[in-house]
């Protein structure tokens, strides 16, 4: 009988589990699928693209309205607006008023102390048109005839003006405090005194400011937050130390208490020479599924200017720039009102079936914003509208060389694909539905497709015998020429 040492049967295992172990590391291991249930889905990365072949990604700046939306029109407003917020809001408290905006401005009187700035409200029930309502919160000049919700809020050791406040609703907190606002406040108690403030309200229009600071930090500008549904955390956005100035994120389980900012967007060598960020203007995009923007102005020290660019994300975590260095709003032509420096209001607005962003401008650069030179009516800073087609800030862009990617496998909800798409005159879209093994579903080919034309926020895609979707499918494959696609949706 042959005996067979232990390191002999050692060594035989080790030969036959090699081939295996090689085959193992060979074959890629199977794609999770990305769940996009029955919500839009946008083209604001790679995310959708498994495989492509001349898709590029396109950042569409939306146009400029031209309109003046809100004016320093108020003796408490003589010396300039500043930072805002915007949403939509059916529980506001007009009569049509479903839209709100949240502002901060400054009077001559005031200039520079703890009291010069209004918070202010503004609404609208269209979204263009905006009134300042007469509240009767507040006294200013011995009348409560003025849209002012506070000077200076808090108690004592915590009570200050209110800077850079970002507004938001929280789907997340019984309605005494269903308002919050982050925003820099003075704390005496601390040192620095300057700190990360937080406040609640109840309608919007009476608030509290927490008696301690929210974040033990300080920086200038505007702070973003909100809460966050698929973390289900509040998020922190603000000003950081990177390349300069540059924007940082927390998180917290309660709105009273975050951890330091932690860097998640800077500029680098990419960027012109002697640039950084200013403020964040971060969101959760409301109205589709897995997309952050971030609009953060972009300084060039040398030239002392500010225009509006775009991030994206789909986390909140990680960003990319769709198209780094190209303005997402650029400086208006010398004379215009928004020719110096500009910056984003916080929040969007979809209404009138388009997308309603807005942004504040001003003739003057930063750093002559001082009182002689804000004061001028010439140099006032003003609020503006930006408008773009929904779920089309980016897209995925197919040109005269035709144009092919397929996505990962999906998890979806319904028996429609639904797409947000525009083709030239020459252009079309077709669209193949793959299988679990990756082929193509007879009768769902690119060939048996029904050609999408024309420009369409929302258009079923069919084949030539079949409407609706079949069972199962898993990924998509889509042929593009002359045509720009901004988002799909699976629906019933």
């Amino acid at each position: 009988m042959t005996t067979i040492r232990f390191s002999q049967l050692l060594r035989l295992s080790v030969v036959l589990l090699l081939p295996i172990l090689a085959l193992a590391a060979e074959t890629p291991p199977e794609s999770k699928p990305i769940d996009v249930g029955d919500r839009p889905q946008l083209f604001i990365d790679n995310l959708f693209f498994e495989s492509s072949e001349n898709i590029t990604l396109h950042m569409n700046p939306p146009t400029k309205t031209g309109e003046q939306t809100l004016v320093s029109d108020r003796p408490w407003e003589n010396a300039t607006l500043n930072w805002f917020s915007v949403m939509e809001d059916d529980g506001s408290r007009g009569p049509g008023g479903k839209y709100r905006m949240w502002y901060e401005c400054y009077d001559v009187e005031g200039w520079p102390t703890t009291n010069d700035t209004s918070f202010c409200y503004a609404e609208s029930a269209d979204a263009i048109h905006w009134n300042k309502p007469a509240l009767a919160i507040l006294p200013y000049h011995d009348s409560t005839e003025n849209n002012i919700l506070f000077r200076q809020i808090g108690s004592e050791g915590a009570h200050s003006r209110v800077h850079g406040a970002g507004v938001f609703k929280d789907p997340n907190a019984p309605p005494e405090t269903q308002y919050k606002a982050v925003s820099q406040g003075m704390f005496t108690a601390y040192n620095p005194v300057y700190r990360v403030a937080g406040m609640t309200s109840p309608d919007g229009l009476h608030w509290t400011r927490l008696a301690k600071p929210i974040c033990d930090v300080f920086a200038d500008s505007q702070y973003s937050g909100f809460w966050d549904t698929p973390t289900r955390q509040y998020v922190l956005y603000g000003r950081s130390n990177g390349h300069g100035r540059a924007i940082g994120r927390a998180t917290s389980a309660s709105f009273d208490q975050f951890a330091p900012l932690e860097l998640v967007l800077e500029t680098n060598d990419q960027d012109p020479p002697e640039s950084d960020l200013y403020n964040p203007a971060a969101i959760k995009y409301p109205y589709a599924d897995h997309a952050y923007f971030m609009f953060p102005s972009l300084y060039r020290h040398k030239d002392d200017t500010l225009d509006i660019h775009l991030a994206v994300s789909r986390d909140g975590i990680h960003w990319t720039w769709p198209e780094r260095g190209k303005p997402f709003v650029a400086l208006g032509p010398a004379g215009t009102f928004d020719s110096g420096s500009l910056y984003m209001g916080q929040g969007l607005i979809r209404a009138n079936n388009e997308l309603n962003l807005y942004y504040s401008g001003a003739p003057i650069k930063h750093n002559e914003s001082e009182l002689d030179a804000l004061s001028k009516p010439e140099n006032k800073r003003i609020f503006g509208r930006l408008v773009s087609r929904p779920e089309g800030l980016v897209s995925a862009e197919a040109g005269e060389q035709e144009a092919i990617f397929t996505t990962p496998p999906l998890k979806y909800q319904g028996n429609r694909l639904l797409l947000n798409a525009k083709t030239a005159p020459n252009g079309e879209i077709r669209i193949a539905l793959l299988n679990a093994e990756g082929k193509p579903i007879p009768g769902y080919t690119i060939q048996d497709s029904t050609p999408i034309t024309g420009d369409h926020q929302q258009i079923q895609a069919t084949w030539k015998r079949n409407p609706t979707l079949p069972e199962p499918t898993q990924k998509l494959t889509i042929k593009m020429k002359n045509a720009s696609l901004y988002s799909f949706q699976f629906s019933n």
